[in-house]
């Protein structure tokens, strides 16, 4: 179990720069238009905020708990998920259960940016639940690929006024929910060319994507994520095939004017 709570001071040994990014290109914007978000993507160059940020070498952990008020949260992550459940109390004699999070990763003010990869076997447990939460910051994940034996990815991302950018691997299979309040939705192309649409309004998408489980299939097995932001955008696209670059400078500055 990996637990930690950090102020923003950090020691140097616990100080890495996030990945790297390349150059990027245009995709697909459902709701007309794009803005300045946080660079991610399936390779890496950088993009380095000027503050603390917490970083540990990969590792396999069946319980992940990182939380921060001002620093940020990069590293990769190796989650071995595990079935732990808690009870929750009420009036009702009923006794009831709630799934804990095998990883939460949670910042007041800083950013998130993180590799995340499952590990054991899907047979034992189905899925990994993993959770991103920050209050301003903005969040980019880059999930790992993983074979078939694997444990499959449950995500959720929330930030209130910060942008979020996943990547999916090419062994993605399942379904990714996008809700903005004034923000932007926009796929990139890799993943717009196998995506299918099952809704999509201007503030609110869901997109099967992959291989999609047959009838009588156990409906646990299959990936699911989840991404809202009341005043940010979210980027969606695929590693290996898409890459994104935030708008950067005057010109930047004046999209999100014009935007907003």
């Amino acid at each position: 179990m990996l637990n930690m709570k950090s102020d923003g001071k950090v020691s140097d040994n616990l100080k890495t720069d996030p990945p790297p990014y390349g150059p990027g290109y245009g995709g697909s914007n459902l709701s007309g238009g794009s803005k300045p978000v946080m660079v991610a993507s399936s390779s890496s160059q950088s993009s380095v905020p000027q503050r603390p940020d917490i970083s540990l070498p990969s590792g396999s952990f069946n319980r992940i708990c990182l939380q921060t008020r001002i620093a940020d949260i990069t590293g990769t992550y190796y989650i071995n998920p595990q079935n732990l459940t808690t009870e929750i109390k009420g009036r009702r004699k009923k006794r009831k259960f709630k799934q804990i999070p095998d990883a939460v990763f949670r910042s007041r003010r800083g950013n998130i940016s993180l590799d995340l990869a499952t590990t054991g076997y899907v047979d034992s447990v189905s899925k990994a639940s993993i959770h991103a939460t920050t209050k301003s910051g903005d969040i980019s994940l880059n999930l790992i690929s993983g074979a078939d034996i694997r444990p499959r990815f449950d995500l959720e991302v929330n930030t209130r006024s910060g942008n979020i950018v996943l990547f999916i691997p090419s062994t993605f299979s399942g379904a990714i929910q996008l809700h903005t309040n004034k923000g932007d939705l926009q796929f990139l192309p890799g993943i717009s060319s196998t995506m299918q649409v099952v809704k999509s309004e201007h503030n609110e998408c869901l997109v099967l994507v992959g291989k999609q489980q047959s009838v009588g299939s156990p409906p646990n097995q299959a990936d699911f994520c989840r991404l809202r932001t009341r005043g940010g955008n979210i980027i969606v696209g695929e590693r290996g095939k898409d890459i994104y670059v935030k708008a950067s400078g005057i010109w930047g500055k004046l999209a999100a004017l014009f935007k907003s």
